[in-house]
């Protein structure tokens, strides 16, 4: 899957969707979803050809309160389209607002 597929993916939650960053200053209100490709996870390879190439990305849910509806909506969209994902949460004090992590190989 192309990274520009997987963004309208994140942009059925109705959110603004970012890839990496806002620029500084021009983050919008909460909530909103930032994701980008870690390192490569290579690429499938069999008979001196490349099939299928693997991204690493990581999507980030920033939301000022615990939203149990966002998280279950992405990760429905996630479950939906079969991502395999891993995620976890943190309370981010200096920014005042929670981000909720996934890591998706696609």
């Amino acid at each position: 899957m192309k990274l520009i597929d997987f963004r309208k993916l994140l942009e059925q939650t109705d959110l603004t969707v970012q890839y990496r960053a806002f620029k500084e200053g021009q983050a919008p209100h909460l909530p909103y979803i930032l994701f980008y490709e870690e390192d490569n996870g290579g690429t499938i390879k069999a008979d001196n050809f490349n099939y299928y190439p693997v991204k690493n990305v990581t999507v980030e849910l920033y939301t000022d309160e615990k939203d149990f509806e966002l998280e279950e909506k992405l990760e429905t969209i996630f479950d939906d389209n079969g991502f395999e994902y891993d995620s976890y949460e943190a309370y981010l004090d200096t920014e005042n607002m929670f981000e909720k992590a996934y890591e998706i190989t696609i």
